[in-house]
């Protein structure tokens, strides 16, 4: 593989309203602890992440910490998540700001591990 394969790429991520909606109307939902997970398959050869972190939980210092690790584990983890491609939106509840980056990913691999 090629270094820039473990990077976070622009055409990874989910960016428009539409697409985080069709995931939520046609997705498998998930729940972890500390994240609801919404998974659907998108017909592209590669996984896109979507994160829903929301004002009202948390001020913008640790809602950036939320999303920096949880498109950490996202970049990390991409390549063991099975094919065909997967739209993969990711919302945070109350309790995820106190979570390492090593627990944030135990949850998802343990969300995705039932998804399949």
């Amino acid at each position: 593989m090629t270094r820039g394969a473990f990077r976070f790429q622009l055409h990874e991520r989910l960016r428009s309203s539409a697409e985080y909606q069709q995931v939520k109307r046609c997705g498998k939902r998930l729940r972890a602890r500390h994240f609801g997970v919404n998974v659907a398959v998108n017909g592209l050869p590669h996984h896109r992440l979507g994160l829903v972190v929301q004002k009202r939980f948390w001020g913008a210092v640790k809602r950036n910490r939320i999303k920096r690790c949880l498109r950490e584990w996202f970049r990390q983890n991409k390549f063991l998540i099975a094919l065909p491609g997967k739209d993969i939106v990711i919302v945070a509840h109350p309790g995820a700001e106190r979570l390492s980056s090593i627990d944030t990913a135990k949850e998802l691999n343990a969300a995705l591990s039932v998804a399949g």
